[in-house]
């Protein structure tokens, strides 16, 4: 019999030069690019002016941005975005037809298959949208009852500046709409720029009786300004109508969505509405769930599904998603997630600051800020909902309960290098994931690898299914 070998060479040497061909096709576009890039730059070289260097370097990582997500599709054969390309499963165990027929009475006050859901709908946002609705079709969704939403400012740089993305679905059968946020897309700049928006903005508060036991002078409601305007609640008035035959993409997402539901829900019958999301999305879930309470729909909301969510707003915010909402808000914190455990205090907005006034004007308001009188419950963040902590085992620990009320960000401890988990995490990735997800575990710190919604999805996938096993 002859020898396949010479046979085989050639594929395997012609699979490395066509890899390696795309690679340097993709850097020589990238070089052409950038080119135009540096002629603005040149122009600009001697000036110190912060929105103009803000300018160039978020064209930078605009250009940036799809060739490093393309080169590492080639090297690892998985073509996703940054944050799924090293962990690309997205096996929820079930379908959406199986999950949403359950007639059992939830218990709340413990994790289970909707849980699992909605970690991989918060997961499987960081693509396209035709990619969102693929994955959602393969799960059991209808792709004609799924609609992206998006919400765009990155024109003027001197005001608050954001580009998020949201996916409404609807499940006919069962009469539930769930709402998903995408989080914050490693190359995308402006995303960080929300999320460093941390200072303090106000909210009219609609809610007097959750006021009454909160002794202060005024009955405003502090919350994160950059998802505030993320969401564009600057254009929020609850006691208007709203007139949704003038919505466009260009009308504040808060809207956008609100316009789904009233297209999406039958008027004669009860509907459930789920909202999610993962970073600065579950951020977003958190604020988008109290505007739906504004308006009426607490009755509504069968649950609030948040992973790896930052602090969104003050002592009195938590407070009334607590008594509105109570176990129905499951707030998911894996191990030593850093992002959960920021913002602490409301800090001025640099890149805001930097826009109107001078650097130092800016930190003369932040001294000027803090020397105030106050309750200090409204100079800090606070976390609401029923947390769900993942320990360094993987085993859930059921702390700070919702009859505890509102936490403080540095109430929740922190391991810090954690250098065991680390090499667990770096062999079990290594046999089980990707060898990509390996290299991330030994070279970032594991307060940022355990922010990945692909750890989270795995473990709450286990601990379900431990639960269950138990009953």
């Amino acid at each position: 019999m002859p020898s396949i070998e010479p046979l085989l060479m050639p594929r395997w040497f012609s699979s490395i030069v066509i890899r390696f061909r795309s690679i340097v096709l993709i850097i020589f576009t990238l070089f052409l690019d950038i080119f135009d890039l540096l002629k603005s730059i040149i122009f600009k070289l001697f000036m110190n002016e912060f929105i103009q260097n803000l300018t160039i370097l978020n064209r930078l990582t605009d250009i940036t941005g799809p060739y490093v997500e393309d080169f590492l599709g080639i090297i690892t054969g998985s073509h996703y975005s940054l944050v799924n390309v090293s962990d690309d499963s997205f096996s929820i165990g079930s379908s959406a037809c199986y999950l949403f027929k359950q007639k059992n009475k939830r218990d709340y006050n413990n994790p289970d298959i909707y849980d699992i859901l909605h970690i991989y709908l918060s997961k499987i946002l960081y693509e396209s949208p035709d990619r969102i609705k693929e994955q959602c079709a393969d799960w059991g969704f209808n792709k004609e009852l799924i609609e992206i939403c998006s919400y765009i400012q990155s024109d003027d740089l001197r005001k608050y500046t954001y580009i998020i993305q949201a996916a409404v679905i609807k499940h006919e059968e069962s009469n539930t709409i769930i709402i998903a946020f995408r989080g914050t897309q490693p190359m995308a700049l402006l995303q960080w720029m929300t999320d460093a928006s941390t200072n303090f903005i106000p909210i009219n508060n609609v809610f007097n009786d959750d006021a009454n036991n909160i002794k202060t002078n005024d009955n405003e409601i502090q919350v994160h300004a950059g998802f505030y305007y993320a969401l564009g609640l600057d254009q929020l008035k609850p006691l208007d109508k709203i007139d949704f035959s003038k919505v466009t993409s260009k009308t504040p997402m808060f809207i956008q969505l609100l316009n789904c539901i009233q297209k999406f829900h039958r008027n004669d019958n009860k509907f459930n509405i789920s909202i999610t999301g993962h970073s600065l999305g579950g951020g977003l879930a958190s604020l988008f769930s109290f505007i739906l309470l504004v308006y009426g729909y607490e009755s509504s909301i069968s649950g609030v599904y948040t992973y790896g969510q930052p602090l969104v707003g003050d002592h009195r915010y938590a407070k009334i998603l607590n008594n509105k909402l109570g176990n129905r808000f499951h707030r998911w914190v894996n191990h030593s997630d850093i992002v959960t455990r920021i913002p602490v205090v409301p800090l001025p907005s640099i890149a805001w600051y930097y826009a109107q006034t001078l650097y130092s004007d800016a930190l003369k308001a932040a001294a000027k800020s803090s020397q105030v009188e106050s309750n200090p419950s409204d100079q800090h963040y606070y976390h609401s909902g029923l947390r769900f902590k993942i320990d360094n085992q993987g085993n859930l620990v059921r702390q700070n309960l919702i009859d505890q009320g509102p936490i403080l960000a540095f109430e929740d401890r922190l391991d810090l290098f954690h250098f065991i988990y680390s090499i667990v995490n770096v062999i079990h990735s290594l046999c089980f994931i990707t060898p990509l997800r390996s290299f991330l575990w030994l070279t970032t710190p594991v307060e940022i690898n355990d922010h990945f919604p692909g750890d989270y999805a795995r473990k709450i996938k286990n601990i379900v299914k431990k639960i269950n096993e138990q009953q």
